[in-house]
């Protein structure tokens, strides 16, 4: 008993060979690619209560920047009319000085 194979049967035989391998491979990838979606979904969750935290805490922060803002803004005000008042209170007393000293020498002469 003699079997003879030709090429084109051979060349068959390794394409299906190689589609079953391929389907194999792909079955496995599709297996792994779950369980990483798994943990990604996981892990997405647990980024998700964080960026909430984060939000929040921002929010917070961003409303304590404007009322130091305000506060700081208010104080420079304060300060820069505590300028004006200090120098129109000097220039007032340099005035009454300079009268002062006018009266003075008129009442020596």
């Amino acid at each position: 008993m003699s079997v003879t194979i030709d090429l084109k049967m051979l060349g068959f035989a390794l394409v299906i060979i190689a589609v079953v391998i391929l389907i194999i491979y792909l079955v496995l990838l599709v297996r792994k690619l779950i369980v990483t979606m798994t943990k990604v979904n996981t892990l997405l969750d647990d980024v998700q209560v964080v960026t909430d935290v984060v939000s929040d805490r921002t929010k917070e922060v961003d409303g304590m920047i404007d009322e130091v803002s305000g506060t700081v803004s208010e104080l420079v005000a304060a300060v820069k009319e505590k300028k004006n008042v200090v120098a129109a209170t000097s220039s007032v007393i340099k005035a009454v000085i300079s009268v002062k000293k006018a009266i003075e020498k008129e009442d020596e002469k």
